[in-house]
């Protein structure tokens, strides 16, 4: 693959809350995919490594200060002109809750009702697996000590 077909690479992190909650993001109306709810994140800049480019992004885009855990899963979009590899990360963030700092909106969404918000189409599988998970621990609760 040329460096002309190489994919844009872009981080995401999935951020729960002490309740379950997921954050979500809304993109800005007039941008790529504007008015869609995302995982925050951002593109990876060349020699950045992908968890350390998602650290910059939760800071620049929300103010947090996070801790970047295990990749997730990822996801591969195309369209005219553009190749995507989306990495989703696990996250935890400090104690400072986010802030909109560039004008998004913020949503807390518990994992059943993440169809319920428009996303991008690479964001879909995992949200299928997001909420299956939640429905297996509704479920099935495990006893832990």
């Amino acid at each position: 693959m040329s460096a002309a077909e190489a994919p844009m690479i872009v981080v995401a992190a999935v951020i729960s809350d002490e309740t379950g909650k997921i954050l979500l993001t809304r993109r800005p109306e007039g941008s790529h995919m504007g008015g869609l709810w995302e995982f925050p994140g951002g593109k990876v800049e060349p020699g950045e490594a992908p968890p350390a480019a998602l650290v910059r992004e939760l800071e620049e885009e929300l103010g947090l200060l996070a801790v970047i855990g295990k990749p997730l899963t990822f996801a591969v979009h195309e369209e005219a002109g553009l190749r995507i590899l989306l990495l989703f990360y696990e996250a935890a963030m400090g104690d400072a809750p986010p802030t909109a700092l560039e004008g998004q909106e913020i949503a807390w969404v518990a994992p059943a009702d993440l169809n319920s918000y428009p996303t991008p189409p690479a964001d879909k599988e995992l949200i299928d697996r997001l909420m299956e998970i939640e429905r297996v621990d509704r479920e099935h609760p495990r006893d832990l000590p």
